[in-house]
């Protein structure tokens, strides 16, 4: 059996397969998708990169910044301040930064 084609009420042509409301809901959708994969991708790359300058700055943080409260960025600033000191695999897990 053939079904017809849905007509518009109006001038009886065919209806659109998409209405543009409809093409424009996909097309933000698909974008949001988007965008939360790549926040998503970028935050384990984070969380990957914290743990690895955790773990090459364990010696480096309790000799020179264990009085130092964590938060507000205060034990990257202690870092920094003593970058020249720090261990090699420390320096290289926190980039550079303080040069």
């Amino acid at each position: 059996m053939v079904q017809r084609m849905k007509t518009s009420p109006r001038s009886g042509h065919p209806a659109p397969l998409f209405r543009a409301p409809d093409v424009l809901v996909r097309a933000t959708l698909a974008a949001a998708c988007v965008v939360a994969g790549l926040m998503l991708t970028l935050q384990i790359a984070s969380a990957q990169d914290r743990g690895a300058a955790r773990e090459a700055c364990k010696g480096d943080y309790q000799k020179f910044c264990s009085g130092v409260t964590p938060g507000g960025g205060r034990i990257k600033k202690c870092l920094n301040d003593n970058f020249s000191t720090l261990s090699e695999p420390c320096k290289q897990a926190i980039g550079g930064a303080g040069k």
